[in-house]
């Protein structure tokens, strides 16, 4: 045989045979299990998916619950910060109102100054409390004589006597609505005196310190306010339960004081011989009846028939009509105060004639017929006018078309938060009858 026709031997396969079929289940089972050997399968993420609700106001189909959450959380944080804010601002709001706005409203005002009505406040507590220190007081030294007073004690007798009308006065004066009018008096007039105060140091070239209280003044006047409080109340209670500060009671005693150094200013300047003018007037009720009344007067020159006859005719000043209208010889705080003003300003002459408002609030045509620079004021109305210098001259400077003060604030000067809680304005005070005037006891002024 050759070569060529053996046949070498098949050699073994080092492949394991595979069997020719299997069974599809197991198939699916080695297919699955490959699988997850080598592939990583990410979780499934169902807050991803959009359910396509919109979120407010038909906006918000495209988010996702993961965005749509996240919105939801800034609205609601949102929404609290803004209520919160809402809360703290009308919160403020109110804080402002009652601390900022209203305390500073304007209760009167004086020459364009307002004057708020917190400053009303402040100087109605103050004026209450003087007024019932005084009272307190007063009432304090009657008891101590009335038992002399009712055995017949002569000078007890006339102590009460001349305390028991200051009482009745003082408990007249010591209602709301009076000590309200006083209060508001007070501040109108404190800025009349300090803008009077002013044109007196400007042409006459004074010190500041002539109307200016010093501070020495102003504490011993805080001393003795402080020593009048009747022994069952104190300063520091004042304070407190008013809601006041002891600059606020300094600054009331600075205006007592410096309408203490105007009256002494004013009176100083009321000497004998002085200026005095002879002055003839006819007084009407209205500007209009005024003006009439001056036109007829200028068609006959001003002569003294016709100043008689519309005198006699027309005049409200029944002293002065029957003789023509003639005031006499006036003096610097003798006559009426706002005619005063314009008959001694220095650059008058005689013969002068003016239509003006006086200090009663009616009309005058008033005419200048003299005017002698030296003389003499009898010493009892130089005394009474120097007595009533300040007032004199006060109610010359509130006449209208001097100064301008409009009308204060009547729901302000009521109102129930600028009233004073010490002292009560509605205490029981002593009852000041019988024919000695005793009374029956002090006043019971806590609240």
């Amino acid at each position: 045989m050759s070569n060529q026709t053996l046949q070498r031997p098949k050699q073994k396969s080092s492949q394991k045979p595979q069997p020719k079929t299997q069974p599809k289940a197991q198939q699916r089972r080695r297919v699955v299990a490959s699988r997850a050997n080598h592939v990583k399968r990410a979780p499934v993420r169902f807050e991803s998916r959009r359910d396509g609700d919109p979120l407010i106001f038909g906006w918000g189909k495209h988010l996702t619950r993961v965005q749509r959450a996240q919105y939801q959380h800034i609205a609601t944080y949102s929404f609290v910060g803004v209520v919160l804010v809402a809360i703290l601002g009308v919160l403020a709001f109110g804080w402002v109102r009652e601390n900022v706005l209203i305390p500073n409203q304007t209760i009167v005002t004086v020459n364009g100054v307002n004057i708020p009505q917190d400053a009303f406040r402040k100087e109605m507590d103050y004026t209450s409390q003087t007024t019932w220190n005084v009272l307190e007081n007063e009432i304090l030294q009657q008891n101590a004589i009335a038992s002399q007073a009712q055995a017949g004690n002569a000078n007890a007798v006339n102590a009460n006597n001349i305390l028991t009308p200051e009482i009745q006065s003082e408990e007249a004066n010591f209602t709301q609505s009076s000590l309200s009018a006083l209060a508001v008096a007070n501040l109108i007039e404190n800025q009349l005196i300090v803008n009077g105060a002013h044109t007196f140091e400007r042409e006459h070239h004074l010190p500041t310190s002539t109307f200016e209280p010093s501070d020495r003044a102003v504490n011993a006047g805080l001393g003795n306010f402080k020593r009048a409080f009747p022994k069952n109340e104190s300063y520091s209670d004042f304070l407190s339960k008013d809601h006041l500060t002891n600059a606020d009671v300094l600054n009331g005693i600075r205006m007592d004081l410096r309408r203490q150094l105007m009256q002494k200013y004013l009176a100083a300047q009321l000497v004998s011989p002085t200026v005095q003018i002879d002055m003839r007037h006819i007084e009407t009720n209205t500007l209009a009846q005024a003006q009439s009344v001056n036109t007829q007067l200028a068609a006959k020159k001003y002569s003294d028939a016709e100043w008689k006859t519309l005198a006699l005719k027309d005049s409200l000043d029944t002293n002065t009509k029957q003789v023509g209208g003639d005031l006499g010889w006036i003096a610097s705080g003798s006559g009426d105060a706002a005619i005063e003003i314009w008959a001694f300003t220095s650059s008058r002459k005689v013969g002068d004639v003016t239509t003006l408002r006086d200090a009663n609030g009616t009309f005058d045509v008033v005419q200048i017929l003299q005017i002698n620079l030296h003389r003499a004021v009898d010493a009892s109305t130089l005394a009474a006018n120097k007595g009533n210098a300040l007032t004199h001259w006060l109610s010359g400077q509130k006449t209208p078309g001097i100064n301008t003060i409009s009308t204060p604030n009547s729901g302000m000067l009521s109102d129930s938060r600028n009233q004073p809680t010490l002292p009560n304005l509605n205490a029981t005070l002593p009852n000041e009858s019988g024919q000695n005037g005793t009374g029956t006891g002090g006043a019971t002024g806590l609240p």
